[in-house]
């Protein structure tokens, strides 16, 4: 179902483009597109991504209220500088996300790596996936790459039989 979705956003971005779901505690890449001159990523196809410093983490993370106070009681790891590990921060990030339906990551994962993430929902509203845009950073605005993002994830989200006037 996301697949041509994807598809046209890799095409008009040439970006990493990638979808992953909740496992466990961590988020999983189930599909990504890439450029083989694109920035390097800590994890393919199949490998878990944190949830509380990556935007396909941020996503799936504050859509379920449960887990995050699992997080916190384990405590957040520090990938670089720019990593949020801060509770009370971090839950203003989920809170936001909640509201906008996106979260963007910059170099809290990776350095050189920013990313935009937006949540997919299914027929009664819950979020089943997110769907992101990693690039590298100062390459392209994720401002202005949002509405593009936003759009597929939309897209994705209808073809499972979400509409506007249920969930979120």
């Amino acid at each position: 179902v996301a697949l041509p979705f994807m598809e046209d956003l890799y095409t008009a971005l040439q970006q990493h483009v990638q979808l992953a779901v909740l496992e466990g505690r961590e988020a999983v890449v189930v599909e990504r597109m890439s450029r083989p001159d694109a920035v390097g990523l800590v994890s393919g196809v199949g490998g878990g991504l944190p949830l509380h410093c990556s935007a396909v983490g941020k996503v799936l993370l504050a859509h379920d209220a449960g887990l995050f106070d699992a997080l916190v009681e384990r405590g957040f790891d520090k990938f670089t500088p720019q990593t949020v590990t801060d509770p009370a921060q971090l839950r203003r990030e989920l809170a936001d996300c909640r509201r906008t339906g996106t979260a963007i990551v910059r170099e809290e994962l990776t350095p050189g790596a920013d990313s935009v993430a937006t949540r997919i929902m299914d027929g009664e509203g819950r979020v089943v996936a997110a769907l992101s845009v990693v690039v590298r950073s100062g390459s392209v605005s994720l401002t202005a790459a949002v509405p593009s993002v936003v759009t597929s994830g939309l897209g994705i989200s209808r073809r499972l039989g979400w509409t506007p006037n249920v969930g979120v």
